[in-house]
């Protein structure tokens, strides 16, 4: 069984950002920037890109996450926002569900409230040579080289992956189908730090599906591995380590955590931990339809230590995970008993989530 220590990382937000973020309405994506220094949300309802200044304070036994500014980006180029990635502190790739591949130069922080009009500086509109690009939703983002970048978008209502090269100093973008075969929506996508596995979230499925990026990929690959137990995967990010990984379930309020002890993701497994990542309350208040309601962008922090999570009733919420149990720790429930499960207590009055939280143990299943 699980004790009751504390999961959830408080939030401090500064008074001007605090009614931006309350106003957002629905979110789709959130991505730390790599210094952890910005935290970019994908207001897909109003088709803009929120930035925040944010400040990570860390003791041996606890975190805070602050956030003390923003930057509201808007352009003619956001139309749906559906997926974020940084290439580095300064650019930043989005995905738009009604449009196409963004990258943008983002400003310095400002470190006061502010909206600024930008265009991008890039654009990717093919597929392949033949075909264009298709209901973007995720992204992943890999640097290749000091002047290339590596994006692969999951093309929603294509059922397939795409891979694009794309020059950051010089405008060229080399384009290829990369997937295709047992994809039923993906809907997230995420590499692992070694780039041997990609893994993405197949909606229709209700799995998660590895890849193998070590072979020599194709339309017709087949996944190497599945993830079960998941109603409706969104975004999903690795460990740094590369041996967990982090699924929210847009239809449940949770995130699953599945494991690979040997970072071999090849084969079947059902997840290790499921946490609850807001109220029933607010889950509620946003299930729409069995496909809403719970936990849609998330991702790690550099360290390894904090997991963001954000939706539309949820702007977000935050977690140290380096508090959740190992796969193989002590006291786990008995094989078959079900997952633990981690409930945060919120305020029921309180729609940013700024709370402390206690993780308890919920029973097995029957």
């Amino acid at each position: 069984m699980i004790d009751g220590r504390a999961v959830s990382v408080p939030l401090v937000i500064e008074e001007p950002v605090e009614p931006v973020l309350a106003r957002l309405g629905r979110t789709e994506d959130i991505r730390f920037s790599p210094s952890n220094r910005r935290l970019a949300v994908a207001g897909f309802g109003k088709s803009r890109c929120l930035l925040l200044d944010v400040e990570i304070h860390r003791t041996a036994a606890s975190a805070t996450l602050g956030i003390t500014g923003y930057l509201q980006i808007e352009s003619a180029a956001l139309s749906e926002p559906h997926g974020f990635d940084f290439v580095d502190e300064h650019t930043l790739v989005v995905a738009n569900r009604r449009g196409f591949v963004s990258l943008f130069r983002l400003p310095e922080r400002a470190g006061v409230e502010r909206t600024i009009e930008l265009s991008p500086f890039r654009m990717v509109h093919r597929a392949s040579p033949w075909r264009r690009i298709h209901s973007p939703g995720s992204v992943c983002v890999t640097r290749a080289d000091a002047e290339t970048c590596e994006i692969l978008v999951c093309n929603n209502y294509r059922h397939r992956i795409t891979r694009h090269v794309v020059g950051l100093a010089r405008t060229s973008v080399r384009n290829k189908i990369l997937l295709d075969r047992g994809l039923d929506i993906p809907d997230g996508i995420a590499l692992s730090p070694d780039k041997a596995w990609i893994a993405v979230s197949n909606h229709n499925t209700h799995t998660v599906l590895i890849f193998d990026n070590r072979s020599a990929l194709g339309r017709h690959s087949a996944a190497i591995g599945t993830l079960h137990g998941v109603s409706y995967p969104h975004g999903l990010r690795f460990s740094p380590d590369g041996r967990r990984l982090f699924v929210a379930d847009a239809g449940s309020p949770h995130v699953l955590v599945y494991d690979a002890k040997d970072g071999d993701w090849s084969g079947e497994r059902n997840s290790s931990l499921s946490i609850v990542v807001m109220s029933q309350e607010i889950f509620l208040k946003g299930r729409n339809n069995p496909q809403e309601g719970g936990p849609k962008g998330l991702d790690i922090d550099a360290s390894g230590r904090l997991l963001v999570v954000t939706c539309e009733e949820q702007a977000i919420a935050c977690f140290d995970i380096a508090r959740l149990p190992s796969e193989d720790a002590p006291g786990r429930l008995p094989s078959g008993c079900g997952p633990e499960v981690l409930r945060p207590a919120h305020a029921a009055d309180n729609p940013l989530n700024i709370t402390a939280a206690t993780a308890v143990a919920s029973p097995p299943s029957q």
